[in-house]
């Protein structure tokens, strides 16, 4: 492997992590809907000029693509950057961590997938280490939690049930079409509901699109074309060069490198209790996910969004 292309495939949890920072920056000025709104309507003038390059949806395809669009595009970043208005990003970053176990999870008990009792206990594991991150446990932490921690976190874990369901909606969007075709078909199905959701604000207050700041406006732009866009493509050159199991294992990379960048950024702190929790959290994910070669089938598929995007995508 190339140092080359080993800068590539860091660059994927690298961008999607990115977007916990983006995020945090365009909720300055915009509200959640319509800093998404925004900012999938800026990835869609990057995408749609490229759509002719892969096959067109057939009928069975579009309540798939459609149902992407609304969970992966549209509920779960409303809940995602509503969290990020009150709690941290590093500690919404370090939730985020469970959505591979938890999708898992939910293939087991919706789509009667086999597991293993190792990807048993991982689940269970991960989750130990999420009720340690919320500080649920001990009752002293739970009752240290201002209302605004405790409703973020839930927030953060809503969102994640959101993207468990979305993460098995796209393996069906998948099973004919290429990630890139059906982020852009999801982009489009998204950001319908999030304009409708983020007219009223901007048409009442027209002057908030001028009035936003530097910072607010380059977290749009970096979250519809580099953090969305470039990775999605970038993921899926990796895919094809290397498969997805080996791309998807520095996914793990997404939540330390966003914690990595919001802790100095921000000037946020991690405690020893985070960092034992996010600990815990990352074995029992790893425990879950761990493909052996002798069970690797090829069939996996992304995400599209993962901390915000990364095929999470």
């Amino acid at each position: 492997m190339s140092w080359k292309f080993l800068v590539l495939l860091v660059s994927v949890p690298l961008t999607a992590a990115g977007n916990l920072i983006a995020g945090r920056f365009a909720l300055e000025s915009f509200s959640p809907a319509e800093a998404n709104a925004l900012r999938y309507c800026l990835a869609l003038v990057v995408l749609l000029p490229l759509m002719g390059r892969w096959p067109r949806p057939q009928r069975r395809d579009v309540p798939w693509l459609i149902g992407t669009g609304v969970l992966g595009i549209c509920v779960y970043n409303i809940l995602f950057f509503r969290a990020l208005q009150l709690i941290p990003a590093s500690e919404a970053g370090l939730i985020e961590m469970i959505i591979p176990a938890a999708s898992l999870a939910l293939a087991w008990l919706v789509l009667k997938e086999r597991i293993s009792g190792r990807q048993i206990i991982g689940i269970a594991v991960g989750w130990f280490g999420i009720v340690w991150l919320m500080r649920i446990l001990p009752s002293d932490a739970a009752r240290a939690k201002s209302s605004n921690d405790w409703r973020g976190d839930v927030l953060m874990v809503a969102a994640v049930m959101v993207f468990a369901v979305y993460a098995i909606v796209s393996r069906f969007a998948m099973r004919r079409l290429p990630p890139p075709a059906v982020a852009t078909w999801s982009c489009l199905s998204g950001a319908v509901p999030l304009v409708l959701l983020a007219a009223p604000g901007l048409i009442g207050s027209p002057d908030k699109l001028v009035d936003a700041s530097l910072a607010s406006w380059l977290g749009v732009v970096y979250g519809g074309v580099i953090g969305f866009v470039y990775n999605i493509i970038a993921w899926y050159h990796c895919f094809r060069r290397v498969g997805v199991a080996k791309t998807n294992i520095f996914l793990y990379l997404v939540p330390v490198f966003g914690a990595m960048m919001a802790v100095p950024i921000f000037d946020e702190s991690l405690t020893g209790w985070q960092l034992f929790g996010s600990a815990v959290t990352m074995v029992g994910v790893v425990l879950a996910t761990w493909v052996r070669r002798s069970e690797k089938d090829g069939t996996e598929a992304p995400p599209l969004e993962m901390g915000s995007e990364a095929s999470r995508t």
